[in-house]
């Protein structure tokens, strides 16, 4: 028969093991809910997907992003911004196929499964701000007639295609080829985004103008970059893009 003593000292150490494991619980729990917050909020992961804004950044690159910046300002004119792209849908596609469950996580009724969808982010530099008239004439950029100089373009495809020889279209209005576009008028909570690898990129000039709501944040460091064969790109760890 077990003493009173012995009785409450079990009790006791019931109670501590219960209490850790509270302690435990709670901090997993705030830090999710802190890890939540500062993704949706403050700073946010960014791998490079493509070369479209190469020599800038380059495919392999992996950023992190401020997303906090834009609470005290507007975005820049030439500053490289990270965005939800616009042409994706809110949510995949046939929607009476899924069922939204906690997102990005949805429910495919077809296969039975769980389907992971979000909206890809993409990388541009913003050319034109809204209320600019932007023209571009043999591959050079000119705002409100003035030609703007831009040293950190680069241009893989030495052909010029002629306005006349484009098929681009923004608002059902004729806007010429990608190296001979517009004149167009920015409108306004709206921006004109170009990849740097401007004979590479898929921008502004092929799907519209950006609107101010897709905008997330600005790349802050490159904290990682591996290209070809997982090699390790040693010279472009912790560097601070311009």
């Amino acid at each position: 028969m077990a003493k009173p003593k012995d009785k409450k000292a079990e009790l006791k150490g019931k109670k501590k093991k219960k209490s850790v494991l509270r302690e435990w619980i709670e901090a997993i729990i705030f830090a999710g809910i802190a890890a939540i917050i500062i993704r949706t909020f403050l700073i946010e992961t960014f791998l490079i997907p493509s070369e479209s804004m190469e020599s800038t950044f380059l495919k392999g690159d992996m950023l992190i992003a401020n997303k906090f910046v834009y609470w005290f300002r507007e975005p820049k004119q030439f500053e490289p911004i990270i965005f939800k792209f616009p042409l994706d849908t809110y949510h995949p596609e046939p929607a009476e196929r899924y069922a939204k469950l906690i997102r990005p996580i949805y429910w495919d009724k077809k296969n039975f499964f769980f389907k992971f969808y979000k909206r890809r982010d993409f990388i541009k530099r913003i050319i034109g701000a809204p209320g600019d008239t932007l023209q571009i004439i043999d591959k050079n950029i000119y705002i409100d007639g003035k030609y703007i100089k831009e040293d950190y373009v680069q241009h893989t495809d030495f052909r010029i295609i002629p306005r006349e020889q484009g098929r681009l279209y923004i608002n059902n209005e004729f806007m010429g080829s990608r190296d001979n576009f517009g004149p167009v008028v920015v409108p306004d909570s709206c921006y004109f985004v170009m990849g740097d690898n401007r004979d590479n990129s898929n921008d502004s000039r092929y799907w519209g103008f950006l609107e101010r709501e897709y905008i997330k944040g600005i790349p802050m460091i490159i904290y990682w970059s591996m290209g070809d064969h997982h090699k390790i790109r040693w010279s472009r760890i912790l560097k601070i893009p311009k």
